[in-house]
């Protein structure tokens, strides 16, 4: 039967539902249109009917089609690429199933909330996850095919997360571990050889070139593996040319047939991960063989391909290549994308661990909220019967007695308001030490790998200094002081984490730094007025906090947008006002018809957090002025 015919058939079914005015019937009938779309992955319409049952399923308080329904709606999001509102919901049905003890479900939503972790980058996130969903499979009592396939996607996810941050043997640990859940004859042949081709990469990384030149080649022993799986044989012969060339096999003409033949079945297969990386490999082995027309044509080629389907660290890699091919000003420009690249990407990373961790709390918040309604509720209640008795018996009890009890009660009260407010300063330190922990995680996370990184590169084009021609030596010390400056800028950012820049330092001679840093870094002409005379110590760190944040965010507008050679920057106190002023001679913008980008409304957020005033004028090819009153 056809999509269309199903779904007329599920539309009908709903229509005589609600006919019934049954809200049990309308349900049971948009669960079968629900599996349809799931069927079809029809995306928009799997989030629409699921929403309608999740409300009907709370109405009959139905905790099972409450999980059914929500857990739709998580999978609806990961289909449409809103991996924050999948995991929101996929948490939520969790919760459901966990209260239900439905332990297959739980695996399921643990193992999607992990895997989009992993996907966005929240490694750690992503294994406690994981290892939760292998706790409760470990007492799952189900058919050994179901486990056994279980055990290997979630060993499978453990040893992905674990190579993503280069622990490279407990990766391979866990690989071995999920391919000894392959050898029952119900086992899928592909997990085993997924495995194995992994497990030979691995050993790749680890410079193990023997170990893995071994499998990759016991791979091939299998002759029917270009026919029956020709992606998988792809990426064993390119990944066999590519150990081989590392090693240092020098027949580099050998080398290069074999990854052509690689990337020419990748072509035919339309895959275009395959592609990208054994691009990649054809770029290294072209320049380590000083052909480097070939080796830029290639390393373009792994960018180009890269950059369409997100892959992000295959564009580092390829811009990295491309920095060593190209000489000049187009060698700089490469080696700037990467670096912007790598930075963003740990913003981006760290940004959505939070996200995530934010969804945690705010949902436990919600929960405790409800609670304490209830228990106003129920105090309410009591309150209205002892309300009753008191007028019943007000007149056999006596004057003194009454007083008593009102004293009591006061005395009650009061003790229930000091607990209360004693649990909110224990919250309030804990997330404080964990905001604490948070912070120095990542500036050791900056020091310690991003640096690390930086100091390996530095000492890789040190030793390019091996050309003695006058303009290498110049270009490649003029990268290496380039990159000692990127280190210096790094172990700022370590230690402006580890501190509180504001509060220890002084905030005109940082806004001062500030303005002549970027203002240099932009190519821009500045004017800076600070008032002399304005005491800063009277302004709340949070205050401070934000004006450096806003003139640090209006520098970067201006340089993306405004096309200024010319910024004037002012800070003056006009009685019990700090007023910031920042113009520019940019291009400016029509506010009638532009809409406010996101530099703005972060701006705009900032003010109104310490309770000012924001206004910008503005007009096309006549500049742009920002004004912002602050109260002291």
């Amino acid at each position: 039967m056809t999509f269309n015919k199903r779904f007329e058939y599920a539309k009908k079914a709903i229509s005589l539902s609600k006919q019934t005015k049954q809200d049990t019937t309308v349900l049971a009938s948009n669960r079968i249109l629900s599996y349809i779309y799931l069927l079809e992955g029809v995306g928009d319409s799997i989030y629409k009917i699921n929403k309608e049952n999740l409300r009907l399923s709370k109405k009959l308080d139905d905790t099972l089609k409450m999980a059914f329904a929500t857990n739709n709606i998580a999978y609806s999001f990961e289909l449409t690429n809103k991996p924050d509102s999948a995991y929101y919901y996929y948490y939520q049905a969790e919760k459901y199933y966990s209260q239900l003890n439905r332990k297959l479900n739980q695996i399921e939503v643990l193992y999607a909330m992990a895997s989009i972790q992993e996907t966005e980058r929240d490694f750690i996130g992503s294994e406690i996850n994981a290892i939760e969903a292998i706790k409760i499979l470990n007492d799952l009592e189900e058919d050994e095919a179901v486990v056994n396939e279980w055990q290997w996607n979630i060993n499978n996810l453990l040893a992905i997360i674990s190579s993503r941050i280069e622990l490279y043997d407990e990766a391979i640990t866990y690989h071995n571990k999920a391919l000894s859940y392959t050898r029952n004859k119900d086992a899928n042949p592909y997990n085993a050889l997924f495995s194995k081709i992994n497990i030979a990469i691995l050993q790749r990384r680890k410079k193990d070139f023997d170990k893995s030149i071994e499998i990759f080649e016991s791979l091939l022993e299998d002759q029917k593996l270009k026919s029956v799986d020709p992606l998988s044989y792809v990426t064993v012969i390119s990944n066999l040319a590519y150990v081989k060339f590392l090693k240092g096999d020098k027949n580099y003409n050998q080398i290069i047939e074999r990854l052509k033949e690689a990337l020419k079945i990748a072509n035919d297969e339309d895959d275009e991960i395959e592609i990208s990386g054994v691009s990649k490999f054809l770029s290294e082995v072209y320049l380590k063989a000083n052909i480097k027309d070939s080796a830029l044509y290639y390393s373009n080629q792994s960018l180009k391909v890269a950059k369409q389907i997100n892959a992000n660290q295959t564009i580092l890699d390829a811009l990295l290549l491309k920095s060593k091919i190209e000489t000049g000003k187009k060698s700089n420009s490469s080696l700037f994308q990467y670096i912007k690249l790598s930075d963003s990407l740990v913003l981006a990373e760290r940004s959505i661990s939070n996200k995530f961790a934010r969804i945690y709390h705010e949902t436990d918040v919600i929960k405790r909220e409800k609670e304490a309604v209830s228990r106003q509720n129920m105090w309410l209640l009591i309150t209205t019967i002892g309300l009753l008795i008191l007028v019943l018996f007000i007149y056999i009890i006596k004057t003194q007695r009454e007083k008593n009890k009102e004293l009591q009660l006061a005395r009650q009260q009061q003790q229930a308001n000091e607990e209360i407010y004693n649990l909110m300063l224990l919250q309030q330190d804990k997330m404080d030490e964990a905001r604490a922990l948070e912070k120095k995680r990542i500036s050791q996370e900056i020091h310690d790998g991003i640096l690390g990184r930086l100091f390996g590169a530095r000492l890789s084009l040190d030793s390019l200094n091996m050309l003695k021609t006058d303009d290498a030596i110049q270009n490649r010390e003029s990268y290496i002081n380039e990159l000692k400056d990127i280190e210096q800028d790094i172990r700022k950012v370590s230690h402006e984490l580890n501190t509180d820049f504001i509060a220890n330092a002084s905030f005109e001679s940082l806004i001062t730094t500030l303005v002549e840093t970027q203002c240099l870094a932009y190519q821009l002409t500045y004017n800076l007025a600070l008032d002399h005379k304005l005491n800063w110590d009277i302004l709340p760190n949070k205050t401070k906090i934000h004006l450096y944040r806003i003139i640090q965010e209006s520098l970067q507008n201006i340089y993306k947008h405004a096309n200024a050679s010319l910024v004037s920057i002012s800070i003056k106190q006009k009685k019990n006002l700090i007023s910031l002023t920042i113009n520019d001679d940019g291009v400016g913008f029509d506010l009638a018809r532009n809409k406010e980008g996101i530099g703005l409304k972060n701006m705009k957020s900032r003010v109104q957090q310490i309770n000012g005033v924001f206004t910008v004028n503005t007009e096309k090819n006549k500049g742009t002025n920002i004004k912002i009153d602050v109260p002291i």
